[in-house]
């Protein structure tokens, strides 16, 4: 039985949606990324997404979308500091 994931935007609960959903906020999320990464430092990141997963079962519990942008060296002391059952997504200028 497919179970719907616990959806975020900008850590703020939105429900319950079934995986393609959260996967065409995905899609979105990241081509906003790619557009907005043109415009920031060599040493900055848009992030756009964290997705956390249960370990143990192997299925897929939440999806946090935003666009922030930081330094390169904060997201990684965030990433450092995160549950090794999430991860996050990120975009960089490609210049």
């Amino acid at each position: 039985m497919a179970r719907d994931i616990d959806l975020y935007i900008n850590s703020s609960f939105c429900g319950f949606w079934p995986l393609d959903k959260i996967e065409e906020y995905f899609l979105e999320y990241s081509q906003k990324a790619e557009a907005l990464s043109e415009y920031i430092d060599w040493d900055e990141i848009i992030l756009y997404a964290v997705l956390c997963y249960d370990g143990d079962k192997q299925t897929f519990l939440s999806a946090d979308f935003m666009l922030i942008r930081m330094d390169y060296s904060r997201y990684i002391e965030l990433n450092s500091k995160i549950s090794g059952n999430c991860r996050m997504f990120f975009k960089r200028n490609k210049y």
